[in-house]
């Protein structure tokens, strides 16, 4: 088996996943942006082989390590990152190469928020209200209904980056002030 983990070196305690999988007998290929002798020795010990890229964010760069690793190694048979920020271009790698696992397609049900309650939902799953607002107004209208406290965060975030609790209308007024043009 064939696994590949763009920037398998974050976050620094995950090379765990890419050890037990090489103990398991997969070849575990990794790709990144670090230079080799940054990567920690467990890490090294771990993979199978690492192929540098000046800038993730260069999709042919990525491309090309993954057409490496397949002329090399066969099929590429998974893609992870364990890291949120890729799931877009895991997916269309895996697009891309014919590779298991979830596709373009599938990302806003992953990512955004109000996508992945409305599937919860359709699952039977309860899930808390929630409402993508866009202005102070409008949140003032959800709060009627719901009260406070509220929770505020980007429909398409990473993790709690640019999350906040809300307790009253001192903090929703100071919360529009403060948020960037992406949607809360």
């Amino acid at each position: 088996m064939n696994v590949v983990f763009l920037s398998p070196h974050f976050p620094p305690h995950y090379f765990r996943f890419c050890l037990h999988l090489q103990r398991a007998g997969a070849n575990v290929l990794g790709i990144g942006d670090e230079y080799d002798e940054n990567l920690s020795p467990e890490l090294r010990a771990a993979l199978t082989e690492y192929y540098r890229v000046e800038d993730m964010h260069r999709y042919d760069a990525l491309v090309r390590a993954l057409g490496y690793f397949t002329h090399r190694y066969g099929k590429i048979d998974r893609i992870d990152s364990l890291n949120e920020y890729w799931l877009g271009t895991e997916a269309r790698l895996r697009e891309d190469f014919n590779i298991f696992g979830v596709r373009g397609g599938d990302i806003d049900f992953i990512r955004r928020k109000s996508r992945m309650k409305a599937k919860f939902r359709e699952a039977g799953v309860p899930v808390a209200r929630g409402q993508i607002v866009q202005t102070v107004e409008e949140a003032r209208n959800f709060t009627r209904q719901t009260g406070y406290p509220v929770i505020a965060k980007p429909d398409d975030g990473v993790g709690a980056i640019a999350t906040y609790r809300l307790d009253g209308e001192t903090d929703l007024a100071d919360f529009f002030k403060k948020k960037s043009a992406v949607r809360a």
